[in-house]
């Protein structure tokens, strides 16, 4: 959770403020010091952008003594939202200095109608479908083989313009989730 949180750039106060739950309590939680409720794990879970699974590990990825290095394409951790954007966590954890995902745009599904910013740095490789990629007061149209790289400090959105599913590999420092 904690992990999560500090990838989302959310303090502790700023989480209690979203689920109407204490610092105190969330602060036990994350130190592994409190059990959740169910309720709370919704709540959280909803305020961070994830469903409730995402707290629960898969007891046979624990076993996996290559967890901590490799993540098997039927153990993503993945976050689905109402834009019909999906994506899957590629890396371990988000507690390095890059995270990787892979997502997927489902037709016209975008990542909102306004240019958005953050610190950091992002890439991302086309696989299949089209992209359109504003930054700043620029519009590309990349295609399937296409890459980018900018500064998330200036202020972007994406968008999938095609009639099928856009399919991008990002690379992004530091962990924006």
């Amino acid at each position: 959770m904690r992990e999560l949180r500090k990838a989302k750039g959310l303090t502790l106060k700023q989480l209690a403020e979203l689920t109407n739950l204490s610092v105190g309590y969330l602060s036990q939680l994350e130190r592994q010091d409190a059990d959740p409720s169910v309720r709370s794990l919704n709540v959280i879970g909803k305020a961070l952008g994830v469903g409730i699974n995402w707290f629960f590990p898969d007891p046979e990825e624990e076993a996996d003594p290559q967890s901590d290095i490799v993540v098997r394409c039927t153990r993503r951790r993945a976050l689905r939202f109402d834009s019909g954007v999906r994506d899957e966590l590629l890396c371990p954890s988000l507690s390095g200095q890059l995270e990787m995902i892979l997502t997927t745009f489902a037709p016209g599904a975008s990542s909102g109608d306004t240019l958005y910013s953050h610190k950091g740095e992002e890439g991302g490789y086309v696989v299949e479908g089209t992209l359109k990629l504003t930054v700043e007061d620029r519009i590309m149209i990349l295609k399937s083989g296409d890459s980018f790289r900018f500064a998330s400090t200036r202020p972007h959105r994406y968008h999938n313009p095609g009639d099928t599913d856009t399919v991008l590999v990002w690379a992004v420092t530091p962990p924006h989730y």
